[in-house]
């Protein structure tokens, strides 16, 4: 089978690439920047990058996103690509609205009109729900309510694709995955911030004091290959008829720890335990920022019997190894 994966040079892009390989498939792989491809290689290694055919495709160029279903056959598109950063968002809510609303609706109108069998998986998020209820579990039926561009930029993407399934019978699925970490993970997100800054103390870049934000704020962290392989077992069971037309699963990890949870982990795996001092950096605190989010996934995991499988100490020891590796790389060259 052939699949698209747009945001194909992001952070999820990149694993959700991998997983479609590792199962054997053709992967087409939409990006804005064909400079970065180089730049992939820590991720996908160099056999991978050679199976992949990248192709140029903008959501804020509609004719490049038509272009891409004229030319290609797909069975399936994992619409990742967005601006998915909430204070990049936040600074910049008419280009989030136009990238991850009118953007999908393009990918929609695409596949209605030139490939009407493919399947869309569309990537959502629990930014949707707006301020989460700290004394209980958010599950598929909660209503969206978002409070910010991002996440109200990617709520009414997620109207529109849920319009076209019932009025035009698009054929999808949407995922909402919660916090996610692991390698690739950008430097202006939470955890991956604190490994960078772990890293540059390490190679001796930086004075042992780590700049932090709400660090009491409750996460359920998994792993990026974990989310990968969720998508893909949500892809393949739907093709199978397992997965029912339209339907909404949550992804999320196995247990809720503070923020301050996981930096203590890497600290000790990397020997750094009382030897750094921590200090707020006020730019870290998001505006309307969710202290806690509790998810249910029980839905995917009932259907589809996934499961996570990767521990938070792999997570967080690849994390910090991958920036170890980015910083020595930049020093060489």
């Amino acid at each position: 089978m052939k699949f698209l994966v747009t945001g194909g040079s992001g952070f999820v892009g990149q694993h959700m690439i991998n997983r479609v390989l590792q199962g054997g498939h053709e992967v087409v792989a939409m990006i804005r920047d064909f400079e970065k491809i180089s730049s992939l290689i820590d991720i996908l290694g160099e056999e991978n990058i050679k199976k992949i055919k990248f192709v140029y495709g903008d959501l804020t160029n509609h004719n490049s996103i038509i272009e891409v279903f004229l030319k290609y056959k797909f069975d399936g598109v994992f619409h990742l690509a967005a601006m998915a950063h909430p204070p990049t968002a936040f600074n910049n809510p008419l280009l989030a609205y136009q990238i991850n609303s009118v953007g999908t609706a393009i990918i929609c109108d695409s596949i209605l009109e030139h490939q009407p069998q493919c399947v869309l998986m569309q990537c959502s998020t629990p930014a949707v729900y707006g301020r989460c209820p700290i004394d209980k579990k958010l599950d598929e039926t909660t209503p969206i309510n978002p409070n910010i561009p991002y996440g109200t930029s990617k709520a009414s993407a997620d109207l529109y694709v849920i319009e076209r399934a019932l009025n035009k019978n698009l054929r999808c699925f949407l995922t909402r995955a919660f916090t996610h970490a692991g390698p690739g993970r950008p430097e202006n997100f939470c955890i991956s911030s604190d490994a960078a800054q772990i890293s540059r103390i390490l190679l001796g870049y930086q004075e042992p004091v780590i700049k932090i934000g709400n660090m009491e704020s409750l996460r359920t962290i998994i792993d990026v290959r974990d989310v990968a392989d969720a998508y893909y077992s949500l892809m393949i069971e739907y093709l199978k008829g397992v997965v029912p037309n339209c339907e909404v699963f949550h992804i999320a990890g196995n247990e809720l720890k503070k923020m301050q949870y996981y930096l203590d982990i890497m600290l000790e795996l990397f020997g750094l335990a009382d030897k750094v001092k921590l200090e707020i950096e006020p730019k870290y605190y998001r505006k309307n920022d969710n202290s806690a989010q509790i998810p249910d996934d029980s839905k995917i995991r009932r259907l589809i019997n996934w499961e996570p499988k990767i521990k938070i100490e792999k997570t967080l020891q690849d994390l910090v190894d991958y920036w170890l590796n980015k910083l020595q790389k930049r020093e060489e060259l």
